[in-house]
């Protein structure tokens, strides 16, 4: 049977008199021996030069006592196991293990495989966390339920939307988990993490998800009333008032270009100038929709011209959306925080979000008198019929629908003068 005892070595004497404290395993016959950070001087050893009793159980007993806890936990496997095999053994459960530094090095290894994009995902994560904690090594050991609780508070008071801390924290529990896989083997009773911190924590839930129309109109106008054009009137106020407002933050202010951008391109998604928007010269602008390029005959491709509105726009972002951000979910979470946490108040539009310009260009397309064929092919969403097929590289109909949107915006007169041509 292995034995654990706390010994000191008479020929490794130091010149200051000390010696240094090993740990001794005896095993199967053979003999080796662990440093430890404890120094007995002369007053502590005996005249045959061995460690005083009340030396070893004031600095000694607990460390023995945890080596032979251990040792028990192995039961049967230690006796498959040499001196030198129980040496190491002890070793590696003496390990701090670095937890920040095992972070990087699995987010390099998903960065060079084929999961490049969790491994981008991860490391924003990380870097997270790095400054939360304001350290470069942290011990995996120190990871508790309550620093994941205030971790996640840190998050919410820098303004990350609950989705953002949602898979930041998702990120997080998955590194850690991985961790334990490589360092632990339960089934030779090896455990060097013994924390379970995300038992005891719990993600924010997601909020509802809510309807995207907004509050002031979410229709398409199909009477030639008062109210409808004051509520129009409303809409297109609302629209310069987003376009022509000054903005000094910096996230802000490219959260509300994208949004004009996507209104002026009759409401294309933020992913689809990720993917698509390069050319800064370009006179018309070709995609197709990554939400239903898979699932349509066409590949969902649109081709929309680059109008004089749109055209300063394009010529600042295209190419530089792509530099800036690697993912186009890193865009999307930029978008959210800036909607939902200052751009919502600045506009007063409840519940604002980037999503609001594809419905606000549906609906003044309606208030133009087009019907919901044309405008569904404007916003390049599916259609079913025959008709859409055959005319599907036709473009003259979407840039018309385009301009007539856009021109409301040229002056207050244009709504009280189109609902006059449709009495």
């Amino acid at each position: 049977m292995a034995t654990v005892a706390a010994v000191i070595l008479k020929h490794h004497k130091k010149q200051d008199g000390t010696f240094n404290v090993k740990i001794r395993i005896t095993h199967k016959g053979s003999t080796v021996y662990m440093d430890t950070s404890i120094y007995a001087g002369k007053s502590d050893v005996d005249t045959k030069i061995r460690l005083k009793k009340v030396f070893i159980d004031t600095y000694l007993t607990s460390t023995v006592n945890d080596y032979r806890k251990k040792l028990n936990a192995l039961g049967p496997k230690v006796d498959y196991m040499s001196a030198s095999d129980i040496k190491e053994y002890f070793s590696l459960e003496d390990e701090v293990i670095d937890f920040l530094k095992f972070a990087d090095e699995n987010i390099q290894v998903l960065i060079n495989s084929s999961r490049k994009s969790t491994g981008l995902r991860r490391k924003t994560s990380v870097t997270f966390f790095k400054r939360f904690l304001n350290k470069t090594q942290f011990s995996v050991d120190l990871i508790t339920s309550k620093l994941l609780r205030e971790f996640e508070k840190y998050l919410f008071d820098n303004e990350y939307a609950v989705n953002t801390v949602r898979n930041t924290m998702a990120d997080i529990r998955a590194i850690f988990n991985e961790a334990k896989d490589v360092y632990n083997n339960e089934e030779l009773g090896i455990v060097r993490i013994h924390n379970s911190p995300f038992s005891k924590y719990s993600p924010p839930e997601t909020p509802e998800s809510r309807k995207k129309g907004l509050e002031i109109s979410a229709h398409t106008i199909t009477k030639n009333s008062k109210k409808d054009v004051i509520e129009l009137k409303q809409i297109v106020d609302t629209i310069k008032l987003i376009r022509d407002v000054e903005i000094e933050n910096a996230a802000d202010s490219l959260a509300r270009d994208l949004f004009m951008l996507s209104f002026y391109m009759c409401g294309t998604n933020a992913n689809d100038f990720h993917a698509s928007l390069l050319d800064k010269n370009i006179e018309r602008f070709g995609y197709n929709r990554n939400k239903t390029r898979g699932k349509r005959k066409d590949k969902a491709f649109i081709s929309l011209k680059v109008t004089e509105e749109a055209k300063p726009l394009v010529e600042k972002y295209a190419g530089y959306l792509q530099e800036r951000y690697a993912l186009p979910k890193a865009i999307n979470n930029r978008l959210s925080e800036s909607f939902k946490l200052r751009l919502g108040k600045i506009f007063g539009i409840p519940n604002f979000t980037y999503y609001h310009a594809r419905h606000f260009f549906a609906t003044l397309a309606g208030f133009c008198g087009y019907d919901d064929f044309d405008i569904q092919r404007a916003l390049n969403q599916k259609t079913n019929t025959m008709a859409a097929v055959y005319t599907a590289r036709d473009w003259s109909k979407i840039d018309e629908i385009q301009r007539a949107v856009l021109d409301l915006l040229k002056d207050e007169k244009s709504i009280q003068n189109d609902m006059s041509d449709k009495n």
